[in-house]
């Protein structure tokens, strides 16, 4: 519930950029389901930076990167 919680009010606080840090830790799967739900209502219109090793965290993104790239 904590993890819900910071999610919440990091999403929708007004912000131009969000950054956000393996959003979906801890959460299970109805949590991921309202996570994204969450990013996609309340995202819309910013820059949206996710960092994390799980590939669903960021799947709705139309931007990967990969930091193994860059070595």
């Amino acid at each position: 519930m904590k993890q819900r919680v910071k999610l919440a009010l990091a999403i929708c606080t007004a912000t131009p950029v969000l950054l956000l840090d393996e959003p979906a830790t801890n959460l299970d799967t109805q949590g991921v389901v309202w996570y994204k739900n969450l990013v996609a209502e309340y995202a819309a219109g910013r820059l949206v930076v996710i960092a994390s090793n799980d590939p669903h965290d960021a799947d709705f993104c139309p931007v990967h990167l990969n930091i193994l790239d860059y070595k």
